[in-house]
């Protein structure tokens, strides 16, 4: 969509793609305005973000590394992964659509594949049948007649015995032809190809085998564990018989929790979509093209695309008819969800907005200046900056009356929800505090160094110390008030009890680091990987 400045409106491009029939409408884009009130703070210093060096968004690159380079791990795996991916998509003096059809076709035959000769393109035809028959009729991995032709996701048909081994059994995700990554491995019946090779076959005299497919043989992905994105999921949120994950490839993914399988995918975003947020009937999805989309949680139309962030759109919360998020620009923003105006920029972070959190009649924002701002959500007003912690602020929960705050200084704080004064410093972690969660009795919090704590709220102590994970935790969600599921580096999910706090499940499937959870009201988890896919875990079952 076209991005109109000043507050002009103007119509935007299709956003929604993959649902037949739904409904487009015009949309705005709702642009900052001179009218936005910018709350100021007696005391604060509003150029501090340039004292810094952040000149508002023009450095995408250190916006973008602002995330996760804090840990040298977390970028390299990050990159190794991207690194490798493109290196078996193509070469160079090749080209890639060449080398992977060759790689795909000495698989096939037995060059130095993992698969047997036999069985290749539904079984092997006189050479000359194959040489007579049209090009478009011959397997580009076995260069044999198709008798089984199925389209993969870059829309290339293939035998379906050859792919179903590319694939499969020697764990490919991209299409041999082109060496682009595939969005999905579903396969589609070619039925048009497949009656045009047997009308041509049978005016030629050709005979045809009977189609074989392979063996059944261990897959890719597991049941639970749905293909889709092309990048890391960075936000989920599940809404009635609906997941949303929001990932780096620039998309938001529609899957319904009853079929497991992928409604709608909406594009609108032109850069990749970092967090979610959900209220008056609308999902919210911020990104690091400075913008918030608004969609229609039922019809899933785009209805706004809200400007005014200077660069990445990091958090967001919806307090009431309040919209409000948080920026790597240092600023938050609040937006009225019926109009889509930007009623009130909050300035006085002197570093990227990291976090937010809704408690009563504030919010609460963590930033990477180290310091906690609560605003009162009634006047837009700044009443207190809390301060304390000696590293980045990256998450922040709220219950009971308290605010918690996890920072990389490996502490979490305890705030009063009121006087917004410290309560106490909880200490034990021995690396930096990456996520926070809250039930009606506990606190968790999960760290680089590998573990979850359980912290008591009537008395602010450790209760237990959660351990098995080889990796740093980097999410966490409560299921169903019976367990504390934990999301780590080490690619797995684990179910602890909340009345023993014993690992009682361990959900294996994800091929890189779990990053983001979320729960439904029907004890079901869905995590959100690294490596795009998301996993769908039944708790304790």
């Amino acid at each position: 969509g076209g991005g109109g400045g000043g507050g002009g409106v103007s119509s935007a491009a299709a956003g929604v793609s993959g649902g037949a029939g739904v409904p487009r409408a015009p949309v705005g884009v709702v642009g900052a305005d001179a009218s936005v009130l910018e709350v100021e703070q007696v005391g604060v210093n509003d150029d501090n973000g340039d004292a810094l060096g952040n000149d508002n968004g023009d450095d995408d690159n250190a916006s973008e590394n602002a995330e996760d380079c804090d840990k040298a791990a977390d970028v390299s795996r990050a990159m190794l992964e991207r690194t490798s991916t493109s290196l078996n998509a193509s070469v160079a003096t090749k080209g890639p659509s060449s080398n992977n059809a060759e790689t795909a076709r000495d698989s096939s035959s037995g060059k130095g594949g993992n698969a047997a000769a036999d069985g290749a393109g539904g079984g092997k035809l006189p050479t000359g049948s194959a040489a007579s028959a049209p090009s478009s009729f011959l397997c580009p991995i076995s260069m044999d007649i198709m008798t089984d032709p199925v389209m993969v996701a870059t829309g290339h048909t293939y035998d379906r015995c050859n792919i179903e081994r590319w694939l499969f059994q020697q764990n490919n995700r991209t299409c041999p032809v082109t060496g682009l990554r595939l969005r999905h491995l579903e396969l589609t019946a070619n039925f048009a190809l497949r009656n045009a090779i047997q009308e041509w076959a049978e005016t030629n005299g050709v005979a045809l085998p009977t189609p074989r497919r392979q063996p059944a043989g261990p897959t890719r992905s597991p049941a639970n564990i749905l293909e889709g994105h092309d990048e890391i999921i960075w936000a989920m949120e599940v809404s009635g018989k609906r997941l949303f994950s929001a990932s780096a490839d620039r998309t938001v993914r529609v899957w319904s929790t009853e079929s497991l399988r992928c409604d709608v995918v909406l594009e609108e975003h032109a850069r990749p979509v970092l967090s979610l947020a959900m209220g008056s009937g609308k999902l919210f999805s911020g990104s690091y093209d400075c913008r918030i989309c608004a969609w229609d949680l039922e019809s899933l139309r785009l209805l706004a695309c809200m400007e005014g962030h200077n660069d990445a759109v990091r958090a967001m919360v919806v307090a009431g008819r309040l919209l409000f998020s948080g920026s790597y620009d240092n600023t938050c923003r609040v937006w009225r969800v019926d109009t889509y105006a930007c009623v009130a920029k909050l300035v006085g972070h002197a570093g990227p907005v990291r976090t937010l959190v809704c408690s009563g009649s504030r919010v609460f924002s963590g930033s990477y200046d180290k310091t906690v701002r609560a605003w009162e959500s009634g006047t837009l007003q700044c009443v207190a900056s809390l301060e304390g912690h000696s590293g980045a602020v990256r998450a922040l929960a709220a219950g009971s009356g308290m605010v918690f705050s996890g920072s990389d200084d490996a502490t979490v704080r305890v705030w009063d929800h009121d006087s917004c004064t410290c309560l106490r410093t909880l200490e034990g972690h021995e690396d930096n505090v990456r996520v926070l969660a809250v039930d009606d009795r506990h606190l968790f919090s999960g760290s680089w160094d590998k573990t979850v704590r359980v912290w008591c709220l009537s008395t602010l102590t450790c209760l237990r110390v959660l351990e098995g994970h080889s990796e740093a935790v980097l999410a966490l969600a409560v299921c169903n008030n019976r367990y504390i599921v934990s999301g780590s580096y080490d690619t797995t999910v684990r179910f602890f009890s909340l009345e023993t706090f014993n690992c009682e499940k361990i959900g294996e499937g994800h091929e890189d680091a779990v990053r983001v959870l979320a729960s439904s009201d029907d004890g079901v988890v869905y995590s959100g990987s690294y490596d795009g896919s998301v996993g769908v875990w039944q708790g304790g079952q």
